[in-house]
């Protein structure tokens, strides 16, 4: 049996932050539970994820290759610029 991984060990595995784990926890993005306030992810759940996103990645790349066009699953996120604040003078 293997231990289920906590946020900051999985976050370090997949390159982020441990509260992102805990986030995507919090939004039903990722199984989980909970003991008392500590979060644990099975491993079993961690390899059926990143095996899902190989796959769905290899199928994407396929798919631009072979049709020259985006994947359904390339959103595009339009971004605004915000303007640059002044620094205000000391006097």
């Amino acid at each position: 049996m293997t231990t289920p991984f906590t946020p900051e060990t999985l976050g370090l595995r997949w390159g982020v932050s441990a509260t992102t784990i805990r986030n995507m926890c919090n939004q039903g993005d990722l199984i989980h539970f909970r003991l008392g306030r500590l979060y644990r992810i099975p491993a079993a759940v961690v390899e059926e994820k990143e095996q899902c996103q190989t796959s769905a990645s290899d199928v994407s790349e396929v798919a631009i290759a072979s049709t020259g066009t985006k994947a359904a699953s390339e959103d595009v996120i339009s971004l605004r610029h915000a303007p640059e604040r002044r620094q205000s003078r000391k006097r």
